[in-house]
Parts: C-alpha cells; structure tokens; sequence
C-alpha cells in the first residue's frame, strides 16, 4: 500500500502581525459565556490546549478552555464574554504566527509549501504549478495547471517522486501523464 504525501490543512495567510498560519475557523458560537465552535485545521491538537495562544481578528488571546464538539472543538477564548461577541467572529480564522510552526517529518508538507511549485514528469515533462490542494479521504489531490490544461496529481508515494523544496520543483511519475492523454 503506498505511503501518502499528506499535507497539513493548516494554510499560510498574511495577517495583521505579518505571516501566520491558520489552525482553525469559527463556525459559529457555542453556549451564552463566550465560546466559539472550531474547525481544526491543524494536525496538532495541543494548539487548542488551555493557555495556548492563539490569533484571532489579529488579536492574541489565550485559550480558557476547550473541548471536543461535534463537529470539531469548543474553545473558549479570553475577551469574548458572550454569545453576541462570538457570534461575530463566525467564518474567521484562528491563527498562529509563522514562527510557531511546526516540521511535519518526512513527505508531509503544509499546503502552502507546496502551492506554487513547479512540476514535471520524471522525464522533464512541465506540467506547470501547483495551484491548490483538494483534500479527500483516501489522499490529497494536487492540482497543476499549465495554461488551460489541470492536472490532477494524487499525492501518493507511487505518484510523488520527489518533493524538493530548497530546489523549489516536484517531479512526479511518467505514468500519470500517459494514464491522463489515454
């Protein structure tokens, strides 16, 4: 069974402190005291851990409490007091600056290391940039296009020869090419 390249669902985004790295998104408020329910979208679920930092609406705050939801996580955070007030930050993100990020290990990459990556087939073929990540059950789906033309690369093993990021290139196997123009 080949071993997936998965990448972290946390994103990279310019915030108001500068670079950060998404690790979750209100959806909405939970309880009449403040708390707000959590998409994670981090592989780390200490980040939600009482007293840990978190940025939201380029504010710090830090966690008072959290719990798992369904779905997702109920976090409290320190300043929002009441159902009003968490109600507004509905659809924002929690965040992290980029230096609180942390090394996947080997053949795990954040989506935005490997956005904007060029690729080619292990024969020289270009077939442009990474352009998103679709994430789906089995495995991510990179998706490079060059032009008009969408590849979409199943990040696996067997498809993924390499990931280079000093380098800054993705090489990927002949076979995806000649499956695709079949």
């Amino acid at each position: 069974m080949p071993y997936p390249y998965v990448a972290s669902r946390s994103s990279r985004a310019r915030g108001r402190l500068g670079l950060v790295i998404r690790v979750g998104q209100v959806f909405g408020a939970y309880g009449l005291d403040g708390a707000v329910k959590v998409y994670p979208l981090t592989d780390f679920a200490d980040r939600f851990q009482t007293g840990s930092a978190l940025v939201l609406d380029g504010c710090e705050r830090q966690v008072e409490w959290s719990r798992p939801g369904q779905p997702g996580l109920v976090v409290k955070l320190q300043g929002i007091d009441n159902r009003t007030v968490a109600g507004l930050f509905r659809g924002r993100y929690l965040e992290v600056p980029d230096e609180a990020a942390r090394g996947l290990g080997d053949g795990r990459y954040y989506h935005h290391q490997v956005v904007g990556l060029p690729v080619q087939t292990g024969s020289g073929l270009p077939l442009g940039t990474i352009e998103e990540v679709l994430e789906r059950p089995a495995n991510d789906v990179w998706v490079s296009r060059e032009g008009s033309v969408e590849h979409l690369i199943p990040a696996t093993r067997d498809a993924v020869l390499e990931v280079d990021l000093q380098a800054r290139r993705v090489v990927v196997a002949d076979w995806l090419i000649q499956v695709e123009d079949a």
